[in-house]
């Protein structure tokens, strides 16, 4: 009779549903991960936006670059600034001559934006005469 009575008061318990405290608990839990993840999300995002701004600089600084590569040696000036890219980005580019050596320019291209504060991208060549 005793077994009877534990076999029949372990089914009840078992059978019961959740407590509120537990639904409350649980529900805290997932809220907590679901909101680390809109952060991740959000980091991500403006990540790849920041990215994406690096990128078209790097191309304006080498588009500018190539541009001034092809000229003729004598025709290589310092200019700037020019805004490209909707206006979003300042290109402008500096040449110094005889260095590092004679008969070369060093030219240095710089992009700036101004988008999540100033940032700038710069590259920089060494062209020699008779090349």
């Amino acid at each position: 009779m005793f077994n009877k009575k534990v076999i029949k008061r372990t089914q009840q318990m078992s059978n019961e549903g959740f407590t509120l405290v537990e639904v409350m608990i649980g529900m805290a839990i997932f809220l907590i991960g679901f909101l680390a993840i809109g952060t991740m999300q959000i980091a991500a995002i403006n990540g790849n936006a920041g990215a994406r701004e690096a990128t078209e600089a790097a191309t304006h600084a080498t588009d500018q670059l190539e541009t001034l590569i092809a000229l003729p040696y004598a025709s290589i000036v310092s200019g700037g600034p020019e805004t490209v890219g909707d206006g979003a980005y300042t290109v402008r580019w500096d040449v110094v001559p005889d260095m590092p050596l004679a008969d070369t320019k060093t030219i240095t291209v710089t992009v700036d934006w101004e988008h999540r504060g100033p940032r700038s991208f710069v590259v920089t060549y060494i062209k020699a005469d008779n090349l």
